[in-house]
């Protein structure tokens, strides 16, 4: 696999998450995922669901980004993260603007020969 910087992707990647710039995200998105990236979720209370393509994955991204972002305040904040090989998990809280844990979680992600993400796994809880 391709060396990347990792304290700069896990940047890029929370603030893909982050940002409520549309623009900004389809950029970290493009520079993050690979074209044919899947995305895949099982989040409590929800059904499963699967995103496929960096496309798909912008929209499931803008559509979590307008409901707890925008709508809610959350600040998503990285509280760890480590690298085996090509696999990278991501630790990170989602806390309302007074600074209570609203959500945590995280993600799990399978890198390709480039350093990009290929598959993306997302843990609640």
């Amino acid at each position: 696999m391709k060396k990347i910087d990792l304290k700069q992707f896990v940047r890029d990647y929370i603030e893909a998450w982050s940002t409520a710039n549309a623009g900004e995200r389809k950029q970290l998105i493009g520079k993050l995922y690979a074209e044919s990236a899947d995305f895949y979720a099982n989040e409590p209370g929800d059904d499963a669901m699967e995103r496929h393509g960096q496309e798909e994955i912008f929209a499931n991204i803008t559509q979590v980004n307008e409901r707890l972002v925008v709508n809610n305040g959350l600040l998503t904040e990285c509280i760890g993260y480590s690298i085996n090989h090509n696999t990278l998990k991501i630790s990170w809280l989602m806390k309302t603007p007074n600074g209570d844990v609203a959500m945590r979680g995280m993600n799990f992600l399978l890198l390709d020969a480039s350093g990009k993400i290929a598959k993306d796994y997302i843990f609640i809880g």
